[in-house]
């Protein structure tokens, strides 16, 4: 009990040699950080908006293109199995 009677007693004089410190910069210096991070956040938001908007053009896209495949390909089929086409024959 008495080593810990000496390490609390240590610890208080320890700490009453502590003065009062200003902490003004490390407060700027936080609200500086805490500012970035909303930026960043801002613009990861912003980026994952387009990157959705993109998305959605790439499939309106793809369904266009798969729509014109389709067309053009039934057009040589028709050609192909048409009778008068001696490579329907």
């Amino acid at each position: 009990m008495s080593n810990l009677a000496t390490r609390v007693q240590h610890t208080e004089a320890a700490v009453g040699n502590f003065k009062e410190t200003d902490t003004s910069k490390l407060q700027e210096r936080l609200v500086t950080v805490e500012e970035r991070v909303q930026f960043n956040n801002d613009s990861i938001k912003e980026v994952y908006v387009g990157m959705d908007k993109l998305d959605t053009e790439m499939k309106d896209m793809e369904d266009k293109l798969a729509g014109w495949m389709e067309t053009e390909m039934a057009k040589i089929y028709d050609i192909l199995n048409n009778k008068g086409n001696p490579l329907g024959q």
